[in-house]
């Protein structure tokens, strides 16, 4: 079975063009096929790669790749113009000088490592733009004649491309002549249940692959697999100059990409369209549309530009949360909701700290969202001090830096963040003493002193061993809490929206909860706008139950999930 590694910096595969004249070589003479593309430069940025993008055989192979530089076109065989033109270098990684001639370097190439060696050209700062390397590229396999090869190499121009023998150019370009290339986007709404027509003009100066891809719009977090609704249909183009394709009906990150190339006629002008269509159910996304014209192969300033459309949609887009806990290590993991009820956590987590161990006490003041965005946790140490940490709306690092709020937290058995409880729009807390009295301390907008002064809610929370603050489980939207006593049965304390009485008479959700030892209410975590409970019990086994909106049975039956590999000894949910 013939095997294709694509390698360098645009990862390509075999081109049709290198391999479409006929082999040199007999039918039985099997060799290796080398795939090598045109580069351009920016000057004063990184290399252009002239090593090939990828090979492709069908049995176990050695040889050497040789290339040969020259400031003209490779057909003289007196090589009067080998080597590399002002402003152009070579960067150099395990190829070998040829002896006595200028420009050509030999590079061993096996089937185990066809890449052990590398080439690239770097156009210095002053390089003018225009300037051109032509290089020529041969494989000659072990045993071969590599004095012939190296003639092969200057005189390639002369040759059939065929899998082992390619002419290729290096040309520099100016950021200045890049910039003549130019992009316009436009992306009107598209209603669901309908289609829209997006255009994209391109003024093109240069030979170019121009790139539309799709993201979530500003605020926007991102989209499950399935989850948007909203594709492409079909891609059109005005020009005889241009080649498009696209890649999926998906609004995927390489939705739409075309070869443009003006050839010697001059610039042209494209326009390339595409449908984009929305089904009845999707929700109201702010979708940004990005485009970019790649001439150079690596460089800073290729043009780009970027334009948003929404999704007219009277459903909101659900919010997706996420999930973190503690193992008895001290490293904390983060748990990504997905907002499917069959699998609401992808079967991986991240190690997002390290070091929690020194806390006795650590809960989220209100429901984190995947995005890192949200009310922030506390933490207390052995010695009764309050530490708050924020959120900072960056996933893989989804904490701050840790705060010091105050001693004297040592007074309470249980801290418990229960979400916007005085609704003032600020996540709180609640504290409860040895002696059984809640306290609520709600939340204020200093980083310093997150909490106001305490008020006292009653007494006799003593008769209660976990507290969970466990967002809307009524429907009113306000932030309830769940109490489970030490009989078993739990109950839930609906919110009144006041900071002085902020719970209502209690409601008895049902018995038999003794068997968990985490309970934890992330959020929605099944988009169906109502929160959800997780619980794990005393073997490990992680369970979901799905809100109800109802106050008299505010959870499903539940069913048993999965928090991920490699977690595992979990001391807290939160």
């Amino acid at each position: 079975m013939r095997r294709t590694i694509a390698l360098g910096g645009t990862a390509a595969l075999l081109l049709a063009g290198l391999v479409s004249g006929a082999s040199t070589a007999a039918a039985d003479d099997w060799y290796p096929m080398f795939d090598v593309s045109d580069r351009v430069v920016q000057p004063g940025t990184w290399p252009a790669e002239v090593s090939p993008n990828g090979v492709s055989w069908d049995g176990p192979f050695e040889g050497t790749l040789v290339y040969a530089f020259s400031k003209a076109p490779l057909t003289d065989p007196t090589w009067a113009k080998g080597g590399f033109p002002a402003g152009l270098s070579l960067q150099n990684e395990g190829c070998q000088a040829r002896t006595g001639v200028t420009g050509v370097y030999t590079c061993p190439v096996t089937d185990e490592n066809p890449y052990s060696s590398r080439l690239g050209v770097e156009a210095a700062a002053e390089a003018a733009d225009g300037t051109t390397l032509h290089y020529g590229f041969v494989y000659v396999p072990r045993g071969g004649d590599l004095a012939r090869a190296v003639k092969e190499a200057q005189t390639v121009d002369l040759l059939l491309e065929d899998g082992r023998h390619a002419a290729r150019t290096v040309t520099v370009k100016t950021a200045e002549h890049v910039a003549q290339n130019t992009i316009q986007l436009s992306t009107p709404p598209v209603a669901v249940g309908t289609t829209v027509t997006h255009t994209a003009k391109v003024h093109a100066v240069d030979k170019g692959r121009l790139e539309i891809g799709f993201e979530p719009g500003e605020g926007m977090r991102h989209w499950e697999e399935g989850e948007l609704q909203v594709g492409i249909t079909d891609v059109r183009q005005d020009s005889g100059t241009t080649e498009c394709d696209l890649s999926s009906g998906y609004l995927a990150a390489d939705g739409v990409t075309c070869e443009i190339d003006p050839g010697t006629a001059g610039p042209v002008d494209v326009t390339i369209s595409y449908t984009v269509k929305a089904t009845p159910s999707a929700a109201a996304w702010r979708i940004g549309t990005y485009a970019m014209f790649q001439v150079y192969d690596n460089g800073e300033q290729n043009p780009e530009t970027r334009s948003e459309f929404v999704v007219q949609s009277s459903r909101p887009v659900p919010t997706h949360y996420a999930m973190v806990s503690r193992d008895k290590s001290g490293l904390l993991h983060w748990h990504h909701g997905t907002g499917k009820a069959s699998a609401p956590f992808y079967e991986w987590s991240e190690t997002v700290g390290r070091g929690w161990g020194i806390y006795n006490a650590v809960t989220k003041l209100a429901p984190i969202t995947i995005e890192a965005e949200g009310g922030g946790v506390v933490a207390r140490d052995t010695s009764g001090v309050l530490w708050s940490y924020r959120t900072t709306g960056n996933w893989y690092e989804p904490l701050t830096s840790r705060v010091r709020v105050g001693s004297g937290w040592g007074i309470y058995n249980q801290l418990v963040g229960v979400g916007d409880v005085s609704g003032d729009g600020r996540p709180d807390m609640i504290a409860r003493d040895a002696s059984g009295v809640l306290w609520l301390y709600k939340g204020t907008t200093s980083t310093t002193a997150p909490f106001a002064t305490r008020v006292r809610v009653g007494g006799g929370w003593g008769i209660y061993n976990q507290f969970t603050g466990a967002g809307d489980l009524n429907g009113d939207g306000r932030a309830d809490l769940i109490a489970r006593d030490t009989a078993g049965v739990l109950w839930l304390y609906p919110a009144t929206g006041r900071a002085d009485v902020p719970y209502g008479t209690r409601v008895r959700v049902g018995s038999g909860w003794q068997g968990y030892s985490l309970v934890s209410s992330p959020g929605d975590l099944t988009d169906d706008g109502r929160a959800d409970l997780v619980a794990r019990d005393g073997s490990g086994n992680v369970y979901l139950y799905q809100g109800t909106g109802k106050a008299a049975a505010p959870y499903l039956g539940r069913v048993k999930i999965s928090l991920g590999e490699g977690v595992s000894s979990l001391n807290a949910l939160f």
